[in-house]
């Protein structure tokens, strides 16, 4: 199976797994990607989700010899883009739960489009990431640039894009495109450190936190009273009376996500 997905207690592990191609995605894949972030948006038990690539590398983007067969003309351009990639793409970036691109390796392309749908990325400081797709004769689609943009703007965006620059983790991290780049001896502690922080947190706060990033964000800042007043709600929750006793009695805090 090229994408896994293991569910351990309350984490999930998505694995990207076809080392030969260093994880180059297929139809197939961007297909069971969405099926899988999917399915795991309904999976209230899961507090977290962490993404990874097999055999030392993240991602090496889109599995280009498929591409005469499932790319070759503007119909079928339109449909890769918009009906198999983007799907799976929305699929990671709305998923409930807080996610984390654990990147080694390569993050290219389509695997950098990957690690963008992510709340976090944490790479080693020899990863590379880019997107050097006008080498192989094509931009970025337009609904793929906007969470890029978004992210680190219109300078590193013509970096990548129109420089064709691959980035190492290191320098990811000093533009803004990671938020945690370590030798690889660290990374991996660091990755289950980043997980145990957020499964120790309230499910229901990182949840609204999340939400609530994405709405401003999607709404340039502005909001509605109804979603502010929405947004109070989470006093009467369990696991706020929960987070709150925990404090007082000095004991850590038993979180439901209710």
């Amino acid at each position: 199976m090229a994408v896994r997905c293991n569910i351990e207690g309350a984490l999930a592990r998505v694995i990207l797994e076809v080392p030969a191609k260093h994880n180059a995605i297929s139809v197939a894949m961007w297909r069971q990607l969405r099926r899988t972030f999917e399915q795991l948006a309904q999976a209230v038990q899961v507090r977290c989700i962490v993404i990874s690539g097999a055999g030392g590398h993240f991602c090496a983007g889109a599995d280009i010899e498929e591409f005469p067969a499932v790319r070759h003309d503007v119909d079928s351009g339109r449909h890769y883009h918009l009906e198999v990639l983007g799907p799976a793409i929305e699929a990671i970036r709305t998923v409930p739960q807080p996610t984390v691109a654990a990147i080694e390796g390569y993050c290219i392309g389509g695997g950098l489009q990957i690690a963008l749908a992510c709340d976090l990325r944490i790479a080693t400081t020899d990863a590379q990431l880019g997107a050097p797709v006008a080498r192989i004769g094509f931009p970025f689609a337009l609904p793929e640039l906007k969470p890029l943009l978004a992210l680190v703007g219109p300078g590193v965006a013509a970096e990548l894009l129109i420089a064709g620059r691959l980035l190492s983790g290191a320098e990811a991290q000093v533009k803004g495109l990671v938020q945690l780049a370590l030798p690889r001896d660290d990374w991996g502690a660091a990755v289950e450190r980043t997980v145990q922080d957020m499964l120790a947190a309230s499910p229901l706060a990182l949840r609204q936190n999340k939400a609530q990033i994405r709405l401003l964000l999607e709404q340039g800042g502005v909001y509605s009273q109804a979603q502010l007043d929405s947004s109070f709600g989470f006093f009467t929750s369990e696991d706020y009376r929960e987070g709150v006793a925990a404090f007082l009695q000095k004991r850590r805090p038993l979180f439901s996500g209710r």
